[in-house]
């Protein structure tokens, strides 16, 4: 299935959607999704749309928006970029050295 597809249907099939299930009926719709701003229509927009689509109801009933993690030379922050912290790293213990070597 496709990514932008299925990610738009996360806050029911989560949930057990296609199935009635107790957990869909007890947490459907959610209060807040808190998100960043760049995927608002790719990500957030599908996910009202198909949801209210599928169940008559909206999916959350506020948004909240962050900005953009930028690093030190203004380029967003992503993994295929090759320039964020690894949380594995914060958690086993990782030198500072070598973590601001990366950023």
């Amino acid at each position: 299935m496709d990514t932008w597809f299925s990610s738009g249907l996360l806050p029911i099939t989560a949930l057990g959607w296609p199935e009635k299930t107790p957990d869909l009926d007890a947490l459907y719709p959610n209060d807040i999704l808190e998100t960043g701003s760049g995927i608002l229509f790719f990500w957030v927009a599908r996910m009202v749309m198909m949801c209210y689509g599928l169940e008559g109801k909206f999916p959350f009933k506020t948004i909240f928006l962050h900005n953009i993690v930028m690093d030190k030379e203004g380029k967003k922050m992503s993994k295929s970029r090759g320039n964020v912290i690894d949380p594995v790293e914060i958690i086993e213990g990782c030198p500072l050295d070598t973590l601001l070597n990366r950023i």
